[in-house]
């Protein structure tokens, strides 16, 4: 019978409605493609191509056979559903997906808390941007996603952690005491981060709210890329107050609270059998980020 590679070499040959056309995106040549066609053909009996019609065409066997290919791949994956769904049930396997200077500073200290209170608990840990995490969810990739943003996803389940302050990070040798607006800086440098990154994001309502916009931006790869920048006395940046215990930064630099709520440690997840979960997660991290020291 056909196995993966096979449905493969076929599938891509009905797209691309030539033998020709299909060796290209299979990176092999016309002549093999063209015998591993022959081959496949005659161990299941029948001609899945009619090649005297251009573009090449299914025959009646050839169709009846590719709905039957949807119907097991459609049952493979809801049986791979099925089954994540049952591991994350049990709490014994949970897949979390999560901003990358999150898992680089928060994730890695809430480990131990997770297996402390989960002795059999088994995590997959993979990062994702903020613009493709949803998509992950929806597609079971992931079980849950923790962000910085709050998420309008009516497919998509979310827990509140907390409302993560935002500072303005000041080098001390500009810093001044009378100087705690964002106008007080407007000549200087604001190094921000792309527009698709949650924190530029949240930069953007700042200014929208308090109907300011820098005269000079650049723009940075990373978070601590800025922090870098700011160090060196080149600028200023905004920072998560959640952030601020590990750049370890507080002897070079002064940080202005920013009023209002333009950001919130938020728990994202899919499949309501892992709401319990979810909701003694978000209370590990509120636990973890409430208790550190700032300054």
């Amino acid at each position: 019978m056909l196995d993966h590679k096979n449905i493969l070499i076929i599938t891509t040959i009905k797209e691309c409605e030539s033998i020709s056309r299909a060796s290209q995106k299979l990176f092999t040549a016309q002549p093999n493609l063209s015998r591993t066609l022959k081959r496949i053909e005659d161990n299941i009996g029948f001609v899945i191509f009619d090649r005297s019609k251009s573009p090449l065409a299914l025959t009646q066997e050839g169709k009846i056979l590719f709905d039957y290919i949807d119907k097991f791949q459609d049952l493979e994956m809801e049986m791979l559903k099925e089954i994540n769904e049952s591991k994350s049930s049990n709490n014994s396997y949970i897949r979390i997906g999560s901003l990358t200077f999150m898992s680089q500073y928060i994730i890695p200290n809430i480990v131990p808390r997770l297996i402390e209170v989960y002795p059999n608990l088994e995590l997959s840990l993979t990062k994702y941007d903020s613009t493709s995490f949803e998509d992950a969810l929806l597609r079971d990739e992931i079980d849950l996603f923790i962000t910085n943003r709050n998420i309008n996803n009516k497919n998509l389940q979310s827990v509140h952690v907390l409302n993560d302050k935002i500072y303005l990070m000041v080098p001390k040798s500009i810093y001044k005491d009378d100087k705690n607006s964002l106008e007080d800086y407007s000549k200087e440098t604001f190094f921000l981060l792309n527009r698709e990154k949650n924190l530029r994001k949240s930069v953007e309502d700042i200014f929208k709210a308090k109907n300011f916009y820098p005269e000079n931006i650049k723009i940075t790869s990373t978070i601590m890329n800025s922090v870098s920048l700011v160090r060196a006395n080149k600028g200023v940046t905004f920072i998560y107050e959640s952030a601020l215990k590990m750049i370890n930064s507080t002897s070079y630099c002064e940080f202005i609270e920013i009023d209002g709520d333009f950001s919130a440690i938020t728990v994202v997840y899919k499949n309501p059998k892992i709401e319990e979960f979810a909701c003694k997660l978000s209370s590990i991290i509120k636990e973890y980020v409430s208790k550190k020291v700032i300054f």
